[in-house]
């Protein structure tokens, strides 16, 4: 999936030659979200979900939520602090696994005060026709980046 960027001289969208990684096991999926997130990188996060994909990454958020993946993504980015991931474990069937985690993200934000945000995940990763694996579901239990910086 190669993505767009602005070409400075002309004004004009081009796409980029460099396409995001694609995962090649389950956990892989859920490390590349995280690392995209760290760099910045939207559009590399959301290589990792398939086109139907729901994410849930706060308890409170209604459930029409979860198809905004790009907006919960972006604040996620706009912290811009490193995701950290460590995979707990790994439940795997044909073509689908479960994988479970703990995410953190923790430092001084934008706005110089500190941020914690810290909890459990649960991914359901799906093995695609090109033996790629992407997200078909993910639930984090962050705190709210918009509710003042708690730890979660």
């Amino acid at each position: 999936m190669a993505g767009n960027r602005q070409n400075t001289k002309a004004g004009t969208q081009v796409p980029d030659p460099i396409a995001p990684p694609a995962a090649n096991q389950p956990a892989e999926a859920v490390e590349l979200v995280c690392v995209a997130v760290s760099d910045g990188d939207l559009e590399a996060a959301l290589a990792q979900y398939e086109a139907e994909a729901r994410l849930r990454p706060w308890a409170h958020y209604p459930d029409g939520a979860a198809d905004q993946i790009a907006e919960i993504l972006r604040e996620l980015i706009d912290l811009r602090l490193p995701l950290s991931v460590r995979i707990s474990a790994i439940v795997a069937t044909d073509g689908i696994a479960l994988v479970l985690s703990e995410r953190r993200i923790a430092g001084i934000g934008p706005d110089r005060q500190w941020v914690q945000l810290s909890g459990s995940g649960a991914t359901v990763v799906r093995c695609q026709r090109d033996r790629s694996w992407r997200i078909a579901a993910d639930a984090w239990n962050l705190g709210d980046p918009s509710a003042g910086h708690a730890e979660g």
